[in-house]
């Protein structure tokens, strides 16, 4: 019976260790340069603008977004997949931002009380030759 005890708590462990290493990856997929695409419609040209997440720590982000520093940034790895949020400002207003990352690219969406505006957006890592990741 104890033999069955440590296998099973082995093979929990194991699991456990397998698990929070598959989400600390994520966490390294999630840091770098980013281009994110918030064109106003569907059928507008892109407007891109660059996200750079520089560190990942337990739940917080850190980073800059459309120039911004990203403010009070916190990340959910509980999912099946990443989900983030987070808030920049610029002279005049405060933007709230969140979303998720699926299948390397970022999918989200923010929004402007002060603006009366919310605006969906995606968006592909760059690779560190400056070209696109997907």
């Amino acid at each position: 019976m104890k033999i069955k005890i440590i296998i099973l708590l082995l093979l929990i462990s194991t699991g456990l260790i397998q698990a929070q290493q598959s989400i600390q990856d994520s966490h390294q997929d999630l840091m770098g340069s980013w281009t994110i695409d918030l064109r106003p419609g569907p059928d507008a040209e892109g407007y891109f603008q660059p996200m750079i997440i520089k560190s990942v720590e337990e739940n917080r982000i850190s980073g800059t977004f459309y120039g911004s520093e990203i403010i009070d940034g916190f990340i959910n790895s509980n999912w099946n997949r990443i989900y983030f949020a987070f808030s920049t400002a610029d002279n005049s207003y405060t933007y709230y931002h969140s979303g998720y990352m699926q299948n390397g690219r970022l999918y989200g969406i923010s929004y402007c009380p002060g603006r009366a505006f919310t605006a969906p957006w995606n968006g592909v890592k760059m690779k560190r030759d400056g070209s696109k990741d997907h």
